[in-house]
């Protein structure tokens, strides 16, 4: 699960690589909060595979640098 404690340095990251992509703003915040929420909430499995799920607005480089900065966030129970 993502770490609820170091969320703020997350959405930074989150925005550096979502500002680098052809993503509209409104959609960009929109799938971030859902990144956090499904990585918070539930696991971050979930949260890489609803980021490979948007593989049409994403490149495979963009998908790749989101799931191994999910990783590095993230806490192990």
């Amino acid at each position: 699960m993502l770490n609820a404690g170091r969320i703020t340095p997350f959405k930074y990251d989150m925005n550096t690589i979502l500002s680098s992509t052809n993503l509209d703003d409104s959609f960009s915040s929109s799938f971030l909060a859902t990144v956090i929420a499904k990585g918070t909430r539930v696991s971050s499995k979930d949260a890489k595979d609803f980021v490979r799920e948007h593989k049409e607005q994403l490149s495979k480089d963009e998908i790749d640098r989101i799931c191994k900065l999910i990783d590095r966030y993230s806490k192990y129970r």
